[in-house]
């Protein structure tokens, strides 16, 4: 219990030192050591928690987890267009791995597909209407706005339809992920204030740490 105790509150600190050097305007090279070892603590986490209680299926969390990890890795170095992308395919490839861990722990539900659908046309929608515009990038981010948005619209779902403890912070832990990359879209191609990016952050982590913890409990 203290061990867990400790990293929660490790972790913690961590997260608000990345918020707050993000309100200083420290560039993602500059924050690029804390977040990795933020990024550590959530992947060592959910391989604890695999080890430890994960199941038939934990496994699978895990390798969400670590593309995770990868994408932070790669978006440190994010004024790089190949190092960006890769961050992007990383991410992607973490929220279809934790919808996969998602259906095959927890069951399909179908009505995950209604938020998922209306999401994914406000998205169509601001493009077309050039509220937003994601230039060259346009192709990988789409795909990685689709995966992200079912892997949040099921994680809402879950939080709807079940009691258990475990589902409730996956279910939290995948919403507040599909949140804090809202709030990084916004950031980078419509509202460049920091308060916006600073969010990001603190909706990022916590979730990562959820969806991780969601197999230690």
């Amino acid at each position: 219990m203290a061990l867990k105790i400790t990293a929660v509150t490790v972790y913690a600190l961590l997260t608000v030192t990345l918020a707050l050097l993000k309100g200083f305007k420290v560039d993602s090279r500059g924050r690029g050591a804390v977040k990795m070892i933020t990024a550590a603590i959530f992947v060592s986490a959910g391989i604890y928690g695999c080890v430890t209680n994960g199941g038939e299926y934990g496994f699978v969390l895990v390798i969400g987890l670590a593309f995770a990890f990868l994408g932070d890795l790669f978006l440190v170095f994010m004024n790089k267009r190949a190092l960006f992308i890769s961050g992007v395919i990383s991410f992607s490839c973490a929220s279809f791995t934790f919808t996969v861990y998602a259906v095959l722990r927890f069951g399909f539900q179908w009505w995950a597909l209604l938020p998922f659908a209306l999401l994914c046309f406000v998205s169509v929608l601001c493009q077309v209407k050039k509220i937003y515009d994601f230039g060259s990038c346009a192709a990988y981010l789409n795909v990685y706005t689709v995966l992200v948005t079912l892997c949040g619209c099921t994680g809402l779902v879950l939080l709807c339809t079940n009691a258990d403890v475990n589902v409730i912070l996956f279910g939290v832990g995948c919403l507040a992920y599909m949140l804090s990359d809202v709030c990084l879209g916004l950031y980078l191609y419509k509202l460049r204030h920091r308060w916006v990016d600073i969010t990001n952050t603190l909706l990022y982590f916590p979730g990562l740490f959820l969806i991780a913890f969601s197999l230690i409990v």
